[in-house]
């Protein structure tokens, strides 16, 4: 009997186009400022916990889990209750990693979910529910409680099983807990009370933070000019006179309503050309400004085929001998003619996508095809390979 294995990768390059005007040209497209810089200062807070999960229907951290029966033995000892480790059973219970993101603006009283990961040996965290725990921040020295996390979690599947036959669904010993969290401490925000704030783009790049600077200063009356490039990833606005005030209240309020106005202002973004390659996922992204020069490119296909047959031997009649199975293993080899193909000069992304997509080559063909496109210098962009 012959095993025979089959393996099928397709690949199809989608080409993702701007708008283009009557001439056919690309247009540029126009976004608003606030979707492409956030303003520094302003962040998100990674917080850390560590608890113990209890309701479990036997899959919790097995028994004689000193970790497990320390953590309990904590909690009981708070509570005025004391008793010995060697009377806890685990199995019913987890301990667990807590984790949070807390909003820059997040107020204290105000909800946010949690996320709740195995730290020890459970199989499924399913039914189970997370005993009040303290979130700290890893950063913060003075070890203050910035959130108390609770609540039944959410696993988002199901696991069951008996006698060696199981059935899953997601991974069973991690889940969140919605709006598990209360926030017992806010983070401190001051970005609103200087008289001048910096706007960090999301993709640093010279040509964009130009064209913010000038909107910024054309939205401006009287040739004030408030905005300055600092580099590439940063831009220093100062508050222009018409927002400024002598009451700080009054002040802020103006900072966060020429924020605001700012924000919605709209200019052109402009993009280094990149091609980013995923070599484990087959999968290939290429940038709007990706020009290639005339080329050519020939590949071809190798494939191995390995094919096993088990045959029976059996000893003659009345002889000694013993049975026993033989396989007799079969190899081929087969290479495919190589095509050149002529790569034209491409100067917009969909001149490129069709120049690959006419090769119709597979995702590890084309990965090879644009490495060696680069290291002749046919391809005008930056490739990065993951």
């Amino acid at each position: 009997m012959k095993k025979t294995i089959s393996l099928l990768i397709c690949i199809s390059i989608l080409a993702i186009s701007s708008p283009q005007n009557a001439t056919g040209q690309t247009e540029k497209l126009q976004v608003r400022i606030k979707d492409i810089v956030s303003l520094d200062g302003i962040y998100e807070a990674k917080l850390l916990g560590m608890g113990v999960v209890t309701g479990l229907n036997n899959t919790g951290d097995k028994q004689n889990n000193e970790v497990t029966q320390r953590f309990l033995e904590n909690i009981m000892r708070e509570m005025g209750i004391s008793i010995a480790l060697s009377r806890f059973e685990a199995k019913n219970m987890a301990v667990v990693t807590v984790t949070a993101t807390l909003p820059p603006f997040a107020k204290v009283g105000s909800q946010i979910d949690v996320q709740v990961e195995s730290f020890q040996n459970a199989t499924s965290l399913q039914g189970g529910t997370l005993l009040p725990t303290p979130l700290l921040h890893p950063l913060d020295p003075s070890k203050e409680i910035y959130l108390m996390a609770s609540g039944v979690i959410s696993i988002g599947g199901y696991g069951a099983g008996e006698s060696g036959n199981q059935v899953q669904k997601n991974h069973l010993t991690a889940g969140n807990i919605p709006n598990g969290g209360v926030v017992h401490k806010a983070m401190s925000v001051d970005v609103f009370q200087g008289e001048q704030i910096t706007l960090v783009p999301y993709h640093a790049d010279y040509t964009t933070v130009t064209q913010i600077v000038d909107r910024i200063n054309d939205n401006e009356t009287g040739n004030e000019k408030v905005a300055a490039a600092v580099d590439s990833g940063s831009i220093r606005v100062s508050i222009p006179t018409r927002y400024q005030d002598a009451n700080q209240a009054i002040y802020t309020n103006n900072v966060v309503r020429f924020v605001a106005e700012i924000g919605a202002l709209t200019v052109e973004v402009d993009r280094p050309a990149t091609v980013v390659v995923d070599e484990r996922t087959g999968t290939v992204v290429i940038g709007s400004n990706v020009t290639i020069s005339n080329t050519a490119v020939t590949h071809g296909g190798l494939t191995v085929t390995v094919g096993s047959e088990e045959e029976v031997s059996q000893p003659s009649p009345m002889s000694q001998g013993e049975t026993f199975l033989l396989e007799d293993t079969e190899v081929t080899v087969e290479e495919k003619g190589g095509v050149l193909v002529p790569l034209p000069d491409s100067v917009t992304i969909d001149e490129v996508v069709n120049a690959l997509n006419a090769l119709g080559a597979t995702p590890r063909e084309l990965i090879s095809i644009l490495q060696n496109i680069e290291r002749v210098g046919a391809l005008h962009a930056k490739l990065i390979v993951r």
